[in-house]
């Protein structure tokens, strides 16, 4: 009598930049969260000496207005995550149904939206940035206006690209012949189909907008000093790098960087994990 082997169950794919990403935007969130319990000193007070060295009293050193590194490098997070993440999800609401319905309208209305995203993406993501803010202002709203402007373009692209390779499936006419209206049809198959992509995209405009942000508040645009923001910080401390203080720059920097490198990592990794689920489909 001959036996069968049992077939292994199919082991899960590690996905170790999706697990390195979301740890690591963990970790920013919570240092944000907890910023006021995790500061040595009040970031808007001056605290010490000025261009102070890291220092047991110091643990970053302090700058040029005497204020402590540490303390504003940690809460620091509070006002870039803001912009970044409530413009990246308001470029998203906009941009994702202005694409949906460029990809599924027929003719004029989809060509007209077409045509307009081109235009506003010909303009340098940056300079299109600074241009609306010198006109608007660079108050935290505008920011966050000005952040999902420039984003919309880049999700509603997405979207046109993913509702035109949807909408010819056979679950597509499916809904419609069950007599969806193209609302329906959207909202309830298209867009649901296409949220790993746009998920994706999410976490790179997060660190894009995050350095945006640090931009424009680096050449005075944006966020304006003293308010604990990463650019701020760089900028106002750029001006010591060539007579040896370095802290007021490298520290914002390592911060920035590693915030942008976390989000970009969990993007990877939403694509490789939506990659593994198409090959196992």
């Amino acid at each position: 009598m001959s036996t069968v082997a049992p077939t292994p169950a199919p082991t899960r794919r590690r996905n170790p930049q999706l697990l390195i990403g979301l740890t690591a935007v963990a970790v920013i969130l919570l240092v944000a969260l907890l910023a006021p319990l995790l500061a040595t000193h009040d970031p808007l007070r001056v605290s010490g000496p000025v261009l102070q060295p890291p220092s047991g009293e110091h643990w970053l050193g302090t700058d040029r207005s005497g204020l402590d590194i540490f303390s504003r490098v940690v809460y620091a997070p509070r006002v870039d995550l803001l912009l970044a993440g409530v413009g990246t999800l308001l470029a998203a609401l906009l941009g994702v149904p202005l694409g949906a319905l460029a990809g599924y309208a027929p003719g004029v209305v989809g060509e007209a939206i077409s045509r307009t995203l081109d235009v506003v993406q010909a303009f340098p993501f940056f300079i299109l940035a600074m241009c609306l803010l010198g006109i608007v202002g660079g108050s935290l709203p505008n920011i966050i206006a000005v952040l999902a402007i420039v984003n919309a373009p880049i999700y509603a692209r997405l979207m046109h690209s993913q509702t035109r390779t949807l909408r010819g499936r056979m679950f597509i006419d499916a809904a419609r012949v069950s007599g969806c209206l193209p609302r329906q049809v959207i909202l309830g198959h298209i867009v649901p189909n296409s949220l790993s992509p746009i998920l994706a995209q999410m976490s790179v405009t997060l660190g894009m907008s995050i350095i945006l942000v640090a931009g424009v508040s680096f050449v005075g645009a944006g966020v304006e000093p003293p308010t604990a923001e990463w650019g701020v910080m760089i900028g106002d401390g750029s001006g010591g790098m060539f007579t040896g203080q370095w802290w007021p720059v490298v520290f914002p920097g390592i911060a920035l960087a590693l915030t942008v490198v976390a989000f970009a990592l969990v993007s990877n990794g939403i694509t490789v994990a939506n990659q593994q689920r198409s090959r196992r489909a």
